[in-house]
C-alpha cells in the first residue's frame, strides 16, 4: 500500500518544462506571484482606504462651501434688491418732486398774469358789443331801428 509521503509528493512543485525530472505537478507560479504581492497589495489597500477617507472629507466640506456660498448669493441678492428699490423710490421721488415744483411755478405764473391783466382790451370789448348786436337782430324779424 502506499504510503501518504509517496501520495503527497505526487503534487510537489516542479519547475518549468526541461530537462527530465522526479515526476511531479508544475509549480503553481499564480501562488507565489500572489504570496509575494500579498503583503505589498495590503499597503496599497490601506492606501486607498486613507485616499477615499479623503475623498468622502473633501466631499463633505464641498458641500458645506457650496451650502455657505449659496447663503451668501442669497443675501447678496436680497440686499440688491432692496437697494434697487430705494433707488427707483428715490428716482420717483426726485421726479415727483420736480413736476410738483414745475406746477407751483407754472401755477404761480398764471396767478401773475391774471393779477396783471385788468380786463379785456376795448376793441375786443367793442367787437364783442357788436357781435350781440347783429346777433339779436338776426333772430328778430331782421327790421333795424323802427
Amino acid at each position: 500500500m502506499p504510503q501518504l509521503g509517496d501520495f503527497l509528493s505526487r503534487f510537489r512543485p516542479a519547475g518549468a518544462p526541461g530537462a527530465a525530472s522526479r515526476a511531479a505537478v508544475p509549480a503553481d507560479r499564480a501562488a507565489g506571484l500572489a504570496a509575494e504581492l500579498d503583503p505589498v497589495l495590503e499597503l496599497f489597500a490601506a492606501a486607498d482606504a486613507e485616499c477615499a477617507r479623503i475623498a468622502a472629507a473633501a466631499a463633505a466640506q464641498a458641500g458645506r462651501v457650496a451650502t455657505e456660498a449659496a447663503g451668501r448669493a442669497a443675501a447678496i441678492t436680497a440686499r440688491g434688491r432692496d437697494q434697487a428699490d430705494a433707488a427707483r423710490q428715490q428716482a420717483a421721488d426726485e421726479v415727483i418732486g420736480r413736476a410738483r415744483a414745475q406746477a407751483a411755478a407754472a401755477e404761480r405764473e398764471a396767478i401773475a398774469l391774471a393779477q396783471e391783466r385788468t380786463g379785456p382790451p376795448e376793441a375786443e370789448v367793442q367787437a364783442l358789443i357788436q357781435a350781440a348786436i347783429d346777433l339779436v337782430w338776426s333772430q328778430g324779424d331782421g327790421e333795424r331801428g323802427r
